[in-house]
């Protein structure tokens, strides 16, 4: 990558690297709640591996009665505030929370922990994915990508550098580089952003919907007025948010 290209880059991804919490030094204490959806913690690769992410799982109360079924698959991105090496900390916020307080989930969830010091690699999510689409009886037509705020940037980011690996995205209060998007032809898109968000502008998400929408992907965009950065509590608890992501299939 060219110097410049990737200055631009790393100035795009810093709002959103800043924005959600803590997210200089040592991640602050967090105790889970208690839920009725309690997560497995699952590992990708060895401890020490630069490309490893430890994740959780959330699985359908009802996951194990029938051996022959095969479950959607949603993949959840956090913000920076919950990169850290506890990966508890990913259920702060976000649909790993909406699930918890929910108790019950339709679909098979993972949920990664990006660590300290920088963004997504799509390259360790690539390998995360091959790891839960063998472990667990997912349908890989029925992957669904979603991300907020930095785990937006990666979302857009990971379903423009693989398309076929997903039946549809929810970014949230994320952006990107516009010109990336070329690819998304067809793709199902539903974004979320609040006109109020001084961390991502409002401007980020609807220059990565329009260019989405130029290459031909399937899109919506719902904007909330008068809300900040914090638009990923609105827009998990859509009602027709869990309808839709059901009925993606490639």
């Amino acid at each position: 990558m060219r110097p410049l290209a990737l200055l631009c880059l790393l100035a795009g991804l810093l709002p959103a690297l800043a924005a959600d919490g803590p997210g200089k030094g040592k991640a602050p204490a967090f105790v889970a709640p208690a839920t009725k959806l309690p997560p497995t913690v699952k590992r990708l690769g060895d401890k020490g591996d630069k490309d490893g992410l430890d994740y959780l799982v959330y699985l359908p109360a009802d996951y194990d009665q029938d051996k022959a079924k095969l479950w959607p698959l949603v993949i959840f991105l956090h913000g920076s505030g919950e990169r850290g090496s506890d990966v508890q900390l990913v259920r702060k916020t976000g649909l790993t929370q909406t699930l918890e307080q929910r108790g019950a989930t339709p679909y098979v969830m993972i949920a990664p922990q990006c660590p300290l010091g920088g963004g997504w690699n799509t390259a360790a999510l690539d390998k995360l994915l091959d790891q839960a689409t063998g472990d667990y009886r997912v349908d890989k037509k029925r992957v669904v990508l979603t991300g907020l705020s930095m785990g937006g940037y990666g979302t857009w980011k990971w379903g423009a550098e693989r398309p076929e690996r997903f039946a549809a995205m929810i970014p949230v209060c994320g952006g990107g580089k516009p010109e990336s998007v070329a690819n998304l032809k067809g793709m199902p898109i539903w974004g979320f952003h609040g006109d109020a968000d001084t961390a991502v502008k409002l401007s980020a998400g609807q220059a990565m919907i329009d260019a989405a929408k130029k290459a031909g992907a399937d899109v919506k965009f719902t904007i909330y007025p008068g809300v900040g950065h914090n638009s990923w509590g609105k827009a998990y608890a859509e009602p027709e948010l869990e309808g839709w992501i059901l009925s993606k299939r490639k």
